[in-house]
């Protein structure tokens, strides 16, 4: 299959969330898959961050060949100020990647998305762990961006369950709420791994020590990079481990079977309110009978098979870092 990875890694921004980037080692390293490209969005840090990260990420992996582009800096939106100024903090924070500026081509994700979705129509499947800048501003650009994809597999949101980042919304559908909605209004086949499923899966820090007692460049880089990230989760939930999010939902690009799946009708809040960012999922058909919202825009996922999963990542991103 053929792929496109819209993303905001913080892998290598000491106290970031380091998860897309073992999203992308899964990806890489799955041999049914071809990269066709990685776009980087602004959400869990910075583009310019995100950027440089993904460059080294790949560097270390060898992966140079994959096209990597830096796409949106802001939201949509100027009068987010909440997210905006959560984004700009983040510019703060320690960097143990080399910072890159993008030149020419490499500046414009947008640009790539639209040119290489409708080159090969009804191909590339578009797999977004990040808020939906990039996707969202190529719908408004090309209006049969959206149709010419397979689909979309969306990390974000929720179907049953509270958010994360706040209580009604999960991180990546807030940091950028205008985005997701027209990326639902959009008619593209879409695809929802939300929190209901992805916080059914764990890394525990031992098992990124382990691998990082190989003594990979790779393996030393995640555990440097992580480290923060398990303390802050630590703190702050209690858990020592963290979710695997973004990994979760490229194993059901690449397998839907992973999850179960049930037909829905999503939208968005978009108010300035505390439930900004908030996905309500219409997938009880009495629901969407009640309150007149017939149509399918989605499916959203609702069980997965978490053995299945740990052992596809444990295979395909912890073999990986081990150098086995």
């Amino acid at each position: 299959m053929r792929i496109i990875i819209d993303t905001d890694p913080a892998m290598g921004t000491l106290g970031g969330d380091p998860e897309d980037s073992f999203a992308i080692m899964l990806a890489l390293n799955s041999p049914e898959v071809t990269v066709e490209g990685i776009t980087v969005v602004q959400g869990n840090v910075p583009a310019e961050k995100g950027y440089s990260n993904a460059h080294h990420l790949l560097s270390l992996l060898g992966r140079q060949d994959v096209p990597l582009r830096r796409g949106c800096l802001r939201p949509m939106n100027a009068q987010r100020t909440t997210q905006i100024t959560f984004l700009e903090q983040r510019y703060a924070t320690e960097q143990i990647t080399p910072m890159l500026e993008p030149k020419g081509a490499d500046a414009d994700a947008v640009s790539f998305l639209i040119d290489t979705v409708l080159s090969s129509p009804g191909e590339i499947t578009l797999v977004t762990i990040g808020p939906l800048t990039n996707v969202a501003t190529a719908i408004q650009q090309a209006p049969e961006f959206a149709s010419a994809l397979k689909n979309i597999v969306m990390m974000g949101g929720t179907a049953e369950c509270a958010g994360n980042i706040a209580p009604a919304a999960e991180f990546n559908y807030w940091q950028d709420p205008d985005a997701a909605d027209i990326v639902f209004r959009s008619g593209a086949d879409l695809t929802m791994v939300g929190l209901d499923v992805c916080h059914q899966t764990h890394l525990y820090p031992s098992q990124v020590e382990e691998c990082a007692r190989h003594g990979t460049p790779l393996g030393q880089f995640v555990q440097a990079s992580s480290a923060p990230w398990f303390q802050i989760m630590g703190g702050a939930s209690g858990s020592g481990s963290l979710h695997l999010y973004d990994s979760l939902a490229m194993a059901v690009a690449m397998d839907t079977s992973l999850v179960t799946l049930e037909d829905s009708y999503v939208e968005m809040e978009v108010g300035a309110g505390p439930a900004q960012g908030m996905s309500v999922s219409y997938h009880k058909p009495f629901q969407r009978m009640i309150f007149n919202r017939p149509d399918i825009n989605a499916k959203v996922a609702l069980e997965v098979e978490v053995d299945r999963f740990t052992q596809l990542f444990r295979d395909r991103v912890l073999g990986l870092m081990s150098g086995e």
